[in-house]
């Protein structure tokens, strides 16, 4: 009986430990199952459609980097004008004010570059879209692989097209994507391209085509584009073409009709009113658009479209308009205007301010401006920029704290120790001032 009862109670306890082991073994296909089940398919990312920027703030997406640091693009090239593109880093001498300073950063040519490319839509545009898209796209492909690439297309509204981005599918997309529209806001696009790219490190660059005609801003101005550029380390581009003869026949056009003259019709400053707006290139037939009756001028009567600038802000650096003082047509100076020529005085003023953004976007930055009054050499313009920032290095320096942050305007000069060798960069940079708390 006890041996009886000794067997059961060992069986008992044998049960007992074996148990867990028991359970364990019991539950782990349905565990093995849990972990081979068949994950979802990921879905391909949906098509990005472009959004009006127009009512974006610039610096919404960028990340504020607080450095003091001083970037400087370099084009070196020798005397030939053909480019350098294997200098080191211990060439090149930095001087701010006539002061030198250490070289504390340096991009080689094979550095990736990010580049807005910036696209007038203006109706002015409409007949000829279609050839500025090839040129464009044309212009993406002889980047380098790394170039990140974002687009975005302007008139009377702004329109950010894609994010940066290496792949040419989704930069040909939104180059296909741009469409003409009415009026200008030039210094407003400006404005949201320096906004994308003034946290980005490395080599960075604008390249952007337009007649350089203000008829829409009203975020932004000449000089406030102009200051943000001497702060922000990044080189302009302009591609420039002419629409200044047929903007001046429509209005002498309107004239003789005995009708105001009304250049918020002519250039296309908005959304109401009827008027005719002139096409990219001279000798093209004309269309009506609407658009609004503007503000009539101060003591011609001709009509401008709200927001226009024909002159450029006034200054506290040295850097104030001394390009015209005797008011003498910069395409002919030899030329007085008539006192009686109110039309002409008046484009004269709103087109030498065109060339003179444009100039000071390239020349303050170190870049160049090139022409493109006819298509033909839209594509040529386009291939001389590719192959420049292709070329192209950057080079930085930590200012003495001095000047670090006084917000005023500072010489730069950059020089190479290589014989027979030139650089191009840009002449100076304004520090941005201390923040107040």
């Amino acid at each position: 009986m006890r041996a009886t009862l000794a067997r059961s109670l060992s069986v008992f306890i044998i049960a007992l430990l074996l148990a867990p082991s028991f359970a364990r073994a019991q539950s782990g296909p349905s565990l093995k199952k849990t972990e081979t089940q068949p994950q979802k398919k990921a879905q391909p990312a949906p098509t990005p459609t472009p959004q009006a920027s127009d009512e974006q703030d610039d610096e919404s997406e960028a990340i504020k980097v607080e450095t003091n640091l001083v970037t400087i693009p370099v084009i070196a090239s020798d005397r030939g004008d053909i480019y350098v593109a294997d200098l080191r880093q211990d060439e090149f001498t930095i001087f701010e004010d006539g002061v030198q300073q250490q070289v504390a950063y340096f991009d080689t040519v094979t550095a990736p570059f990010h580049v807005v490319l910036m696209l007038d839509t203006s109706a002015s545009t409409q007949e000829k879209l279609s050839q500025i898209q090839r040129a464009a796209i044309k212009f993406t492909e002889e980047l380098q692989a790394g170039d990140r690439v974002k687009v975005i297309s302007f008139d009377n509204q702004i329109r950010d097209l894609c994010d940066f981005s290496s792949d040419r599918a989704v930069i040909q997309w939104a180059i296909k994507e741009t469409r003409p529209g009415g009026g200008t806001k030039l210094y407003d696009a400006m404005k949201l391209a320096i906004g994308k790219l003034r946290s980005i490190k490395g080599r960075k660059a604008i390249v952007i085509f337009t007649d350089g005609v203000d008829s829409y801003s009203d975020r932004a101005t000449y000089d406030q584009n102009r200051k943000a550029l001497q702060e922000s380390g990044i080189i302009v581009y302009p591609i420039r073409y002419e629409t200044r003869e047929d903007v001046e026949r429509l209005a002498r056009q309107q004239a003789r009709n005995a009708q105001a003259v009304d250049l918020a019709s002519i250039l296309g400053g908005g959304t109401s009113g009827r008027g005719t707006t002139p096409k990219t290139f001279p000798g093209e037939d004309d269309g009506p658009l609407p658009m609004p009756t503007g503000r009539p001028g101060a003591s011609t009567g001709i009509r401008w479209p709200g927001g226009i600038s024909v002159t450029k802000d006034k200054t506290d650096d040295d850097s104030n308009d001394k390009r015209n003082p005797d008011n003498r047509d910069a395409r002919h100076p030899d030329r007085q205007p008539s006192p009686n020529d109110t039309i002409k005085a008046e484009l004269d003023a709103l087109y030498d301010t065109a060339d003179a953004y444009l100039n000071d976007l390239a020349n303050e930055t170190g870049g160049s401006l090139y022409r493109a009054d006819a298509l033909f050499y839209l594509g040529e313009a386009f291939s001389k920029i590719a192959g420049e920032l292709r070329t192209q290095y950057s080079v930085g320096y930590y200012p003495p704290q001095a000047t670090a942050r006084d917000g005023k305007y500072h010489k730069l000069h950059v020089k190479v120790s290589r014989k027979d060798v030139v650089v191009r960069a840009r002449p100076g940079y304004r520090s941005r001032p201390a923040v107040t708390r």
